[in-house]
């Protein structure tokens, strides 16, 4: 075998790893999106990916590990879909005092964010994902806290703050600041009760536009009219 014949083998196992990781990684977030890092076990995690129960400690070391590195993978996931628009929130607020129109650069990055929820196609299981890590506080959490909940936060809290004519630290900033990046991941989570309650046999792109247009006269409504000091 020439050199050139084992550097493109040693290639094929890099990308059949890779792939294989990636594998693994999905659906670890699927297993421990429906049961948990307690509820869920190797094999069910192994089955879900289609794989022996040797690839976890191969290619991750530990359940744990995989914990661990299915919510790094999580994280980026989510800022690639959230970094651009968190920069042009933050650039496109230092220019303005104006409230309406801070609010406005509010609701069009809380828009964005929602249209990428509720229209990509990103399973559910994953965003059970999110909300179990932040119930159970472990490294999960501290790894999506800090790479996608704090910018975030961090950035929403100054403009809101702004808007209130309040300290970005306030507990009222806070608290809408909170509430106006949830609204459209607790619609999406709870799309079953919704549509029961909309009675709506499916979500159609209409529906879901004139959902996401009652939030973001909601949201505004929040931001302009809440009374001030």
């Amino acid at each position: 075998m020439n050199a050139q014949t084992a550097s493109l083998n040693e290639s094929a196992d890099l990308t059949k790893g890779a792939m294989a990781r990636e594998k693994m990684l999905h659906a670890a977030l699927v297993v421990f999106g429906r049961h948990g890092f307690d509820g869920a076990t190797t094999r069910m995690l192994a089955q879900e990916a289609n794989m022996n129960l040797g690839a976890i400690p191969y290619y991750f070391g530990s359940k744990e590990d995989l914990y661990a590195q299915a919510a790094d993978y999580l994280a980026s996931f989510i800022e690639v879909r959230q970094t651009e628009h968190l920069q042009r929130l933050q650039l496109a607020a230092h220019s303005s005092h104006d409230p309406a129109v801070l609010s406005d650069l509010v609701v069009a990055f809380l828009m964005d964010q929602a249209r990428a929820i509720l229209t990509e196609n990103i399973p559910t299981s994953w965003m059970h994902f999110f909300l179990r890590a932040q119930a159970e506080q472990g490294q999960a959490f501290e790894c999506l806290n800090r790479r996608v909940i704090e910018p975030a936060q961090a950035v929403l809290t100054d403009v809101v703050g702004r808007i209130l004519g309040r300290a970005h630290d306030d507990p009222v900033t806070l608290t809408l600041a909170f509430l106006g990046i949830h609204q459209a991941l607790y619609i999406r989570l709870a799309d079953s009760m919704l549509m029961k309650r909309m009675q709506w046999d499916a979500i159609t792109p209409e529906r879901m536009e004139a959902l996401l247009n009652t939030i973001e006269q909601a949201i505004r409504s929040q931001l302009l009219h809440y009374p001030k000091i």
